[in-house]
């Protein structure tokens, strides 16, 4: 890895390559990792071939085992390894989450778990406890509330006891859960077993809510304690911790709706508590509501607030609010001063008319909103490096047909695994939507629209040829642009369409005191800072130089200054000549640009679906000029970044144990799951 940049080798590290030890100190290499990759799309290529000869065999039944087993043919084993030399060069890129989990058992148990993202609408328990099993999986998910069949308890209960484990960090309780309920003493008892599957059918029954209960135990005691490597899921076990705190606030919402239905809100609120289960990282949550809803704007003022009136749990989702009308001019007015005055972007705007014009089936999207999903549905996406094919036009083709092919052999899956509903296998097996992204297009002014809309074409080519060949409807939808934070950071590429804040960059990434990489980096020489908000994390500064990516000087820098307009043009662009879905993208703005944008937004509104809209800071200030403690990334001179990269020592990530808590930024808007 030494041809790629440190930042790219930490990313690459902590994200994708998993310990080959119980230790947790010796890694596989990146070469191991894409060997694992391209196992696991062999494995799913004969699978599909093999079910193709059993039509009638459940995919999830057909194994290895069977007589029958199909394997691959010269033809198709030179395909794979031609992809599998693309991923060693980061020329293009399967799903973060089959970096992570390709190959694995689990990868091939629960498969939900490669998949980035997905939607449901949440009118019942099931749905509940879908949206929670996305969430462990480590999926981003977004979720639409509607009021009507969730309730409060039956009645409401005067006493709660939760009884908190007192496990160690390895000591495994029972995996599953159990309930009981006492006639005598209407005492409700719920225990909660030591499995992510346990976990997520709990919800289940604590929303049931069916007991005539004057006290309810939460009985967390099964659950191994805090401070276990979860290897399989990839992040360190936080114990009852989360679980408890979360569920005794639900049971506050359940027991002051006792005998009523919950609004919109109330179940809003019980989706983000969950979110907050995961760690203490930000879940990959985004929450839709109806313009026409009665309560869209107690929604659109959801965080208002928030922390002074025991509401933080509000910040783990992005709201976004689906018109079916387009908005009047005074009405997107209305809609900017109060993402104005909220200062983070929200609520969202989703033309959810266009977006039903381009996805008839669609009811909502993924949390970063390039994809257009039906109720109960995922996202598979795979990433092109546009960047690293430059003059080779042929190249970047075979690649695109290469990647989308593994892309849809991905979708031939089964989500019939014991916890979700049957509407999540039938969509899979309808749409088998992809998901095929760019980045590096700041790093490609030379591609013209015609060369965009010749990209898309090949990828819709090549999905419909892996449809035929294994017999399987074609892909209804294939071709998006997801933000692309972590692959673009392992790829020493730049964010989707995103142009880098500038040419000279310090990213100031927190590391856990107790990384072992803190030491090694601070030995090369980089410059290293206790974190201002938390004193078990040190600020790392990781130079970062953008070639190829024309800038504006401005006081000495090298700086994005970027209008809006023109972010918004190359929106529309690409919306026009490229995704069939949406391009997920962050406008960064100043207030005196709103009255544009709203024209904007007026004008295009036939061609838009959705992006989000941040303040832009001003990339020539440093963090104390605007009054923050630190900057995520801050731009420098070319002079002092040139200074500062003579003074670092090479270094060499082998066989260095890399912490959990690195790199929390997934995407560039911020919502996207970290894998």
């Amino acid at each position: 890895m030494n041809n790629i940049s440190t930042r790219a080798q930490i990313v690459t590290r902590r994200t994708y390559c998993r310990p080959k030890n119980e230790e947790g100190t010796v890694f596989e290499t990146w070469e191991e990792v894409i060997s694992r990759v391209i196992s696991h799309q062999k494995w799913l290529w004969e699978r599909a071939l093999t079910h193709k000869l059993m039509p009638d065999m459940p995919l999830n039944d057909i194994s290895e085992n069977l007589k029958e087993w199909v394997p691959l043919n010269n033809e198709q084993l030179l395909e794979l390894n031609s992809l599998k030399q693309l991923m060693l060069e980061r020329k293009v890129a399967p799903a973060g989450r089959t970096l992570w989990l390709g190959g694995t058992d689990i990868g091939k148990r629960i498969e939900l778990s490669q998949f980035n993202c997905c939607f449901v609408s949440v009118r019942t328990v099931y749905d509940v406890v879908d949206f929670f099993w996305g969430l462990l999986n480590g999926a981003g998910v977004t979720g639409l509330a509607e009021a009507g069949t969730l309730t409060g308890f039956r009645q409401r209960i005067p006493e709660l006891e939760v009884i908190r484990t007192t496990r160690g960090p390895y000591e495994k309780g029972p995996e599953n859960n159990s309930e009981s309920w006492n006639p005598t003493t209407h005492t409700w008892v719920i225990k909660v077993g030591d499995s992510a599957k346990a976990w997520a059918k709990s919800i289940g029954k604590l929303l049931a809510g069916k007991y005539p209960a004057k006290k309810l135990i939460l009985d967390f005691s099964q659950i191994r304690g805090a401070g276990a490597r979860l290897r399989n899921y990839g992040w360190i076990s936080q114990s009852d911790s989360g679980l408890s705190k979360a569920y005794t606030e639900i049971f506050k919402i359940l027991n002051s709706k006792a005998d009523s239905i919950l609004t919109e809100m109330d179940i809003n609120d019980i989706i983000n508590l969950l979110g907050t289960v995961l760690s203490t990282r930000r879940a990959a949550e985004a929450l839709l509501m109806l313009k026409l809803n009665p309560r869209w704007k107690e929604f659109a003022r959801a965080k208002q607030g928030m922390w002074e009136n025991g509401k933080e749990h509000r910040a783990q989702s992005n709201n976004s609010l689906l018109f079916f009308e387009k908005p009047s001019r005074k009405e997107l007015e209305e809609f900017f001063e109060m993402i104005n005055q909220g200062g983070n972007g929200e609520p969202g705007l989703v033309n959810a008319r266009h977006m039903v014009d381009r996805a008839p089936w669609a009811k909502g999207l993924n949390p970063c909103f390039e994809v257009l999903l039906a109720d109960g549905n995922t996202c598979n996406l795979v990433t092109i490096a546009l960047d690293k094919f430059k003059e080779d036009n042929f190249g970047l083709w075979e690649a695109a047909r290469l990647i989308t092919r593994a892309n849809y052999r991905q979708t031939c899956v089964d989500f019939r695994d014991g916890i979700l509903q049957e509407k999540w296998h039938l969509n899979n097996e309808h749409l088998h939507l992809c998901g095929v992204s760019l980045m590096g297009v700041a790093k490609r002014p030379d591609m013209q629209p015609y060369d965009f809309k010749r990209l898309e074409r090949v990828v819709v080519h090549a999905g419909y040829s892996m449809a035929e060949e294994l017999g399987t409807p074609y892909p209804k939808n294939l071709s998006v642009m997801k933000p692309e934070g972590t692959i673009s950071k392992c790829y020493d590429s730049s964010e989707g369409m995103h142009k880098p804040l500038g040419k000279y960059i310090f990213n100031n990434i927190a590391f856990s005191v107790y990384d072992p990489l803190v030491k090694v980096l601070q030995d090369a020489g980089y410059k290293t800072v206790t974190h201002p908000y938390d004193p078990t994390a040190m600020l790392i500064t990781i130079p970062v130089k953008y070639d190829d990516v024309e800038f504006d000087i401005v006081d000495g820098k090298e700086v994005n200054v970027e209008p809006a307009i023109v972010q918004l043009e190359r929106y529309k662009m690409l919306m026009q000549h490229y995704c069939q879905q949406n391009v997920s993208c962050t406008i960064s703005y100043s207030l005196e640009e709103t009255g544009e944008i709203i024209d904007w937004l007026y004008n295009n509104w036939d061609s838009y679906v959705a992006v989000s809209f941040l303040f832009r800071n001003d990339p020539t200030k440093t963090a104390a000029d605007l009054g923050y403690p630190y900057l995520p990334q801050e731009v420098v001179t070319k002079e002092y970044f040139e200074a500062y990269i003579k003074t670092l020592k090479e270094v060499d990530l082998d066989q260095i144990a890399i912490d959990d808590s690195i790199l929390e930024d997934g995407c560039a808007g911020g919502v996207c799951p970290i894998r």
